[in-house]
């Protein structure tokens, strides 16, 4: 039995882990089921910041998984209650797409132009353009106004390969501005990690942290000071993983993928 199992409960990441895209990783799904049939409390926490918790629910029941919203925290959720928490019925203005928006919503937002804004959420959107650049630059300038990012991913998991991730939008406005955000709500941030403790009702040493990036997923576990779980199915693969060791440190446990944990289960 890996000793990982007798840990209470899993913080599993979901690209790279379970699936790519639309398209499951079948170890990591059969990985899943093993541990929910052993008893094992599990959580996924996500930077995707596109989708909400029901667009996302529909893509588990794809992959063959039956979940429920108190098992998801993905950032756009998680970003949503940091927010209603801090400041409830706040303005908000966002680059992000309709799956954030609609989190916003649910947690009692106000979505607003960007002259009204109290708050300036930065999401990923796939339909970026000039005109909401120009609205997020200009927000972004206002230092009143609060300035929260859904996540920090520099890049993000496709089917075909890696395409741009929040990253890309934090980094083009500190270029322009100097400025990052006030609040980073997805991994590595204590923020999405420890609400998902919470979730669990469990402590950091009584989980493990599962996921396929080191200064994301590994580097999340470690704020915790949870045991770390990486595995080669996602953005690190083992051609790769000797420069991600270098250049980000050492996981304390490296997995082909996740069905690996549960072999012989």
């Amino acid at each position: 039995m890996h000793p990982l199992l007798e840990k209470k409960g899993f913080i599993i990441d979901v690209d790279g882990v379970i699936g790519r895209g639309k398209k499951p990783i079948k170890e990591g799904v059969e990985g899943v089921k093993k541990l929910m049939e052993i008893g094992k409390k599990i959580i996924f926490v996500s930077n995707n910041s596109t989708r909400s918790r029901r667009i996302m629910l529909q893509r588990f029941r794809d992959y063959g998984l039956k979940m429920n919203e108190d098992q998801l925290l993905i950032a756009t959720y998680a970003t949503a209650k940091f927010i209603a928490r801090e400041k409830p019925n706040a303005k908000v203005y966002t680059t992000g797409e309709e799956g954030l928006r609609e989190e916003l919503r649910l947690a009692g937002l106000e979505i607003v132009d960007y002259r009204d804004a109290e708050y300036l959420v930065v999401g990923s959107n796939r339909g970026i353009n000039f005109q909401i650049m120009t609205e997020a630059l200009r927000l972004c300038l206002e230092e009143d106004v609060r300035y929260i990012a859904t996540n920090p991913d520099k890049t993000f998991p496709a089917e075909d390969g890696p395409i741009p991730g929040t990253g890309m939008i934090i980094g083009a406005l500190y270029w322009m501005t100097g400025r990052m955000p006030d609040i980073i709500v997805g991994k590595p941030s204590k923020v999405i990690m420890e609400e998902a403790l919470r979730i669990l009702n469990l402590k950091a040493e009584d989980v493990a942290v599962i996921g396929d990036q080191i200064d994301v997923d590994v580097a999340a576990g470690k704020t915790i000071g949870a045991a770390t779980v990486l595995v080669l199915s996602g953005v690190t693969t083992r051609e790769n993983l000797d420069e991600m060791i270098q250049k980000f440190g050492k996981p304390d446990y490296v997995l082909e993928h996740l069905g690996e944990l549960v072999e012989g289960q």
